[in-house]
């Protein structure tokens, strides 16, 4: 015997999980609205303004990295608040974030400014600085301060730029390299935009981002964003 029609053409089935993915959502906004300072129902009111079902997977995958980072610490809640002028949009960014890659960086940050022994001065302009940097520019950066501590403890300066994103190769002698990628000249434009990074050439033969520095914010942001 063939199972019943729906005489809903599959609307109620529809209506109840869309539902159950409200209910998941909200729950997971007032999960994330206890790392904010101030009024938890505002902080909420505020994440509500973008519930849409196509949002409602990213924010609940917010809430399961923040949980799993927590627990990697041995935490289950922030152990300080976030203020609203930079919670907020914290929030309001890394819960729009449809990167899994970039998500994974908000959630840190989200993580290390809601725990008082991070060491982590929170700052707006690291919100801000992420909300313009793609999946790419967080690889490079990444490279390149890997790189830069390789140069610290050898006494070296600045950073080959030319097998990005795989790669960063810590400055050792002059030589006669290659340019980037295009795709990775225009990150590097981007980070050295954003106060990332700062071009650090020695010669009139090398081009603008063929060997960079690591800027003092751009390696506070690293930390902020993975400590």
């Amino acid at each position: 015997m063939s199972d019943p029609v729906d005489p809903t053409g599959g609307w109620a089935a529809a209506t109840e999980a869309t539902a159950n993915a409200s209910k998941e959502a909200i729950q997971a906004s007032r999960e994330l609205g206890h790392f904010i300072s101030g009024p938890a129902r505002e902080a909420v009111g505020i994440l509500e303004d973008y519930v849409k079902v196509v949002r409602f997977e990213r924010r609940v995958r917010l809430a399961d990295r923040v949980r799993k980072f927590l627990i990697e610490r041995g935490m289950t809640g922030p152990t300080r608040k976030i203020p609203l002028n930079i919670g907020v949009p914290l929030l309001e960014n890394a819960t729009l974030e449809e990167d899994d890659d970039l998500q994974e960086v908000w959630a840190r940050l989200l993580v290390n400014g809601g725990d008082a022994g991070s060491g982590i001065q929170l700052r707006r302009a690291f919100v801000s600085v992420l909300a313009e940097m793609t999946s790419l520019d967080v690889r490079s950066l990444a490279q390149i301060e890997s790189a830069a501590k390789l140069n610290a403890e050898s006494g070296s300066n600045g950073v080959w730029t030319y097998e990005l994103p795989e790669r960063a190769i810590p400055y050792v002698k002059p030589e006669r390299t290659r340019d980037p990628s295009p795709e990775v000249a225009i990150s590097l434009g981007n980070l050295e935009r954003l106060g990332c990074i700062i071009s650090s050439n020695r010669t009139p033969v090398l081009k603008g981002v063929q060997l960079v520095n690591l800027t003092p914010f751009g390696r506070a942001l690293i930390d902020a964003c993975t400590r």
